[in-house]
């Protein structure tokens, strides 16, 4: 099976080597097995639209894009029997506007997605965390070298929350487009360092705050660099390190690649039913800086 959260998983080398020295064509028929519900279900507490997406699993050699879902229900439950109802726009997306009853942003308290589709129930629960602002950025320039370009290689400043775990993705933008291309380039934190690192109440450590330039096209006088902080639940983190490996899990002794396991279930606990993807809510902090000529 492929996704669209993995799309750019690599063939296993061990396969591409058996079969390239033979000279006859040889077809071989995989087991396509049953379609799943996919989810793309990454919103946050923001006053933007907030859009979660809904697909069919398909073969991995099927060459077209994913089928899209058009007829399920989506809501999220949220605080005080709130109910967000996110309608069909197109392409798979439903959609929710602010708008209309405000944003989801009660910080600590749980919100509970439901699915209704082909005669199922999908649920799945997260907690609004908290996430500390954004305090400062600043710039640094640095001149060429073997390993980087010439340019500003902005930082930025926030404190990790003391006393508790924390788990977090970072977001940069140049003048408002990703830094990079590769849906594998996340920046994700554990308090402020790396997972395991003791970092707890800390300021977020030099590679994660500097992380936030590609080092092959860093800033330019006048470009603008943004930062979004969001924070997460242990088990939406975890599903996007995983997913981070399945797309980088290629090579001779890779492992044969395996779908990631999804924080929404089946309602009516069949544990035959499952579905694929993730439920994430965050909350957001955001800072921009605009690139000065340094004198």
């Amino acid at each position: 099976m492929k996704i669209t959260l993995l799309k750019n998983i690599t063939l296993l080398l061990g396969f591409t080597l058996v079969f390239a020295s033979c000279e006859d064509e040889i077809d071989v028929e995989l087991d396509e097995g049953e379609r799943q519900l996919v989810v793309d279900g990454f919103i946050n507490n923001d006053s933007n639209l907030q859009t979660i997406r809904l697909t069919l699993s398909a073969p991995y050699f099927y060459n077209a894009p994913t089928p899209e879902v058009s007829d399920a229900q989506v809501k999220v439950h949220g605080p005080a029997g709130v109910e967000y109802d996110f309608s069909y726009d197109q392409d798979g997306n439903y959609v929710y506007d602010p708008n209309s009853l405000g944003a989801l942003d009660s910080i600590g308290f749980n919100y509970k997605l439901e699915i209704n589709f082909n005669n199922n129930t999908y649920t799945a629960i997260q907690k609004l965390q908290p996430v500390p602002t954004i305090d400062s950025m600043i710039q640094k320039f640095e001149e060429g070298s073997g390993f980087t370009e010439e340019g500003y290689y902005p930082e930025f400043f926030a404190r990790d929350f003391a006393g508790r775990e924390d788990w977090y993705w970072v977001k940069a933008f140049k003048n408002g487009e990703p830094i990079s291309e590769d849906p594998t380039d996340i920046i994700l934190s554990k308090d402020a360092g790396f997972f395991g690192a003791e970092a707890d109440g800390f300021q977020f450590i030099v590679p994660i705050r500097a992380a936030i330039t590609n080092s092959e096209d860093p800033f330019q006088p006048g470009d603008v660099s943004t930062v979004e902080l969001l924070s997460m639940n242990e088990d939406a983190y975890n599903f996007i390190e995983q997913a981070i490996f399945e797309a980088n899990n290629g090579g001779l002794f890779s492992t044969p690649p395996a779908n990631i396991k999804s924080n929404i279930k089946d309602a009516a606990g069949n544990s035959q039913n499952e579905v694929l993807g993730v439920f994430s809510l965050s909350a957001i902090s955001k800072f921009s800086l605009t690139i000065s000529q340094q004198q």
